[in-house]
């Protein structure tokens, strides 16, 4: 998938398409996935520990980031 054309809505779509979840605790919306599902969705190949990167996309950034053994998350797409 050519993620520079991606929109919002492609996006969440896609995700959720994939049999992914939107998870929500107060102001926050997300989708989790894998290392394989953002693979895929963003043609990387990255080699990932899943226990330990939390990778997923963030509605009110509209990005897709990755946070490494619970530390603050990094912006891996932005969309």
């Amino acid at each position: 998938m050519d993620t520079s054309t991606v929109s919002h809505e492609n996006i969440v779509e896609t995700l959720l398409d994939m049999g992914l979840k939107v998870w929500e605790k107060g102001s926050v919306k997300r989708i989790y996935m894998t290392c394989e599902q953002f693979n895929k969705i963003t043609n990387n190949d990255y080699n990932l520990n899943d226990n330990n990167n939390k990778i997923f996309y963030d509605f009110k950034k509209n990005a897709i980031l990755r946070s490494y053994k619970g530390k603050k998350a990094k912006l891996e797409f932005q969309y």
